[in-house]
């Protein structure tokens, strides 16, 4: 064990003469960042520092460019810190112009300086950095009529939504693409709506967040639809910010192409300490001694902890045995909002409430998005003291941590490589309130080695299908697969598969299936709610030439679970798949009945069949009306599944985290409205009875959202 790692295991430095040599051996290596993790650790056991010594203290934290924490030092009324005139020159310095009361640390304001010099830049730095601030930062300045920010997930989205609510007398924020645009706006968007959004104007400041996933070495599902959307946005020249977590280098031909300065550091404000748990013997715990340990070391944690688990199953598992192993200690929740709407719309019996009771919590993407919402905030406010989280919650997402819990070696059915690992670790601790996250790990730290984000659509190299039919004749290095992916496709149809934006072989493939057989095609031609059987052999198709899935048993059943969902409540389904499990003697048939009707919901009802249709639907049409004959039009059906049965011009309100539930209930009272903005303004209005029919849950997250908006 080195000097730093035990000083870092110190709680207190009272002795004046211990921080004087400390002092001093920092003072020779302040640009580093052992001299930061230094700094960090006394800022966190400050109240245990000697108290003639702090002054000292402070110049160093203001020459580490500490900034934010040196405001904070500064200010504190129980301290009286004189500071130099020529602290006071720097300090103004970094003090943002626009967002009061903020303080740039070193590094964010040399990142500031070259955006106000009108670069794009891109920024590779820890969790702990900062790199929201600076977005925040561009856009308190008001300098853009129109910005863009792409986010990969509803839950950065909603986040993001949430910081922009101050700029909202200036600019209309816009997150769905029914929603109007104005003369400035703010769009906070997945890369899949800004493809899709009817007529996007000229973006003149564009971000993206988790840059990372451009880059095919993470195999992300939307590594298309992210590359088109860069390709689309970048073409009306606007000012660029792609934000990362750490990585090594970024694609030469991408910087060269849109001039990009590239920003990598190591400078964090949080420390991290690994502790490993392992044997006597220093091998891995496997099996039950794994999982008792890791129930030990849960039940001796004070403050707020995640846990990283493979996947949803063994989220579940987990926390509900864990419940069980902390059960004699009693509830600490025994009453919360959210209880009321589990009770009304899922089941009293949810396994999840149970946990809730407890302190405990099990995240994953298959969640109401509502819910991934409420439990990140209870986690947050600390009324969730132990998250049992998959990878949707790690990627991106701010909690208030203060221990990360390394269970598994997995990510679904692939191991993590060392970047998942930097940024699971990452999520330990957080700036200003804990300032060193503790990290357990379960596992063998992966080795670590050289992240290269490349950008396929410029690069040009392993580049999908669905990427290169987009990329214009003019820019394409590979003609002559260019040329034989749209061979023997009329103009007209290129344009549908490109932005379709999905399997283009299996789509050309459907394109003559459908010509070649549209006399016994009739079954397509459905609108409003189909048949079983027209939604049967529409879905077997697309999953067929789409997915290459031509399973009978499986598109059947995808159907008569979307009617199901289309035609009745979320409750009512999933009590008729209780029943069946029951019928069938599955072990706890509520609770996974609830999981299987939950997951089928997020990842089918929201995304796969919706998406699936609307191609199916668009090649349809193309074929029937090149040969003068009527058509399907399953929009209706897919807007209705995809976002529970809500109307249309009310579904914007899915988007501000608002539950289906409640959606109803305010369009039923607000029935004659017709757009966007008075929806809100009849929202604000009529809030003494909305607050009477909604649920206190429900109508307080109502209340944030339109707060939000105005």
């Amino acid at each position: 064990m080195n000097n730093l790692d035990i000083f870092l295991e110190r709680d207190e430095l009272k002795n004046f003469e211990d921080n004087w040599s400390l002092v001093k051996y920092i003072s020779g290596i302040i640009d580093t960042s052992e001299a930061r993790e230094y700094i960090i650790h006394i800022l966190d056991i400050w109240e245990s520092v000697n108290k003639d010594s702090k002054p000292i203290w402070i110049d160093l934290i203001e020459r580490t460019g500490f900034y934010p924490y040196f405001v904070d030092k500064i200010k504190d009324n129980n301290q009286n810190f004189e500071i130099s005139l020529q602290a006071q020159i720097r300090l103004a310095y970094f003090k943002s112009d626009v967002l009061p009361g903020v303080y740039f640390h070193e590094k964010q304001k040399e990142i500031e300086k070259h955006l106000s010099m009108g670069e794009n830049i891109a920024v590779s730095a820890p969790t702990s950095f900062g790199k929201s601030l600076l977005i925040e930062e561009m856009v308190a300045r008001k300098k853009f009529d129109n910005i863009l920010i792409i986010q990969p997930t509803l839950a950065l989205i909603d986040e993001t939504r949430k910081k922009m609510r101050h700029y909202q007398d200036y600019y209309d924020v816009i997150v769905n693409t029914r929603q109007d645009v104005k003369e400035r706006n703010i769009f906070i968007l997945t890369a899949e709506r800004v493809l899709e959004f009817p007529e996007l104007p000229r973006i003149n400041f564009f971000i993206i967040d988790e840059f990372y996933k451009i880059s095919n070495r993470r195999n992300d599902s939307r590594i298309d639809a992210l590359n088109i959307a860069l390709f689309k946005v970048m073409n009306m020249n606007p000012q660029a910010m792609f934000l990362t977590p750490s990585v090594d280098s970024l694609s030469e031909k991408f910087r060269e192409k849109y001039d990009v300065t590239f920003f990598k550091t190591d400078y964090a404000l949080v420390n991290t300490h690994i502790q490993e748990i392992r044997r006597r013997n220093g091998n891995l715990l496997s099996g039950n001694n794994k999982k008792n340990k890791l129930f030990q070391v849960l039940s001796e944690l004070i403050e707020p902890t995640i846990v990283y688990v493979k996947s949803p199953g063994e989220a579940y598992k987990l926390a509900k045995e864990y419940m069980d192993f902390i059960s004699s200690n009693g509830e600490v929740n025994k009453h919360l909002e959210i209880y009321d709407w589990m009770d009304q719309n899922i089941s009293p019996n949810w396994q999840l409430k149970k946990m809730l009771k407890y302190g405990i919590g099990a995240h994953n993407g298959s969640l109401p998005r509502h819910l991934v919402t409420s439990e990140i905030d209870l986690f947050n406010k600390g009324f969730i003291n132990v998250l049992f989280a998959t990878a949707s919650l790690i990627e991106g997402v701010n909690t208030a941590a203060k221990n990360m819990v390394i269970y598994s070696q997995n990510k679904g059915s692939n191991r993590i490589d060392y970047f998942d690992f930097a940024n699971i670790r990452g999520r330990a601790g957080r700036m200003k309130q804990y300032f060193t996250g503790q990290v357990y790990l379960f596992i063998e730290e992966p080795v670590k080695e050289n992240f290269t984000i490349d950008v396929p659509i410029v690069d040009q190299e392993d580049v999908s299908d669905e990427v290169l039919i987009n990329i214009p004749d003019d820019s394409v290095e590979d003609t002559e697969r260019k040329k034989n992916l749209i061979d023997e496709i009329p103009i007209d149809l290129i344009n549908i598969l490109k932005k379709n934006m999905i399997n283009v072989a299996g789509q050309k493939a459907l394109f003559k299936c459908i010509r070649n057989n549209r006399e016994t095609m009739d079954y397509l031609k459905w609108n409003d709610i189909p048949s079983y059987e027209q939604l049967r052999k529409t879905l077997l198709l697309g999953y067929a030439y789409i997915h290459n899935n031509d399973n009978e048993r499986f598109a059947n059943f995808q159907a008569v679970t979307a009617l199901k969902l289309v035609n009745n409540s979320l409750k009512q389904v999933i009590l008729d798949q209780t029943n069946y499990y029951k019928d069938n003697g599955k072990k706890d048939p509520e609770n996974r009945a609830i999981d299987e009707v939950l997951k089928f919901q997020r990842r089918c009802a929201s995304f796969e069949i919706p998406k699936l249709l609307a191609v199916v639907e668009s090649i349809q049409k193309y074929v029937f009306e090149s040969h003068n004959s009527s058509f399907g039009s399953y929009s209706m059906f897919a807007a209705m599944l995809e976002n529970d049965q809500v109307d249309e011009k009310f579904q914007f309100l899915v988007d501000y985290g608002i539950p289906a539930s409640a959606i109803k209930k305010i369009s039923r009272q607000l029935s004659n409205t017709d757009d966007n903005a008075n929806v809100i303004k009849l929202i604000l209005e009529q809030e003494i009875e909305l607050k009477r029919i909604l649920l206190p849950y429900e109508f307080n997250l109502l209340r944030s959202a339109i707060f939000s908006l105005n």
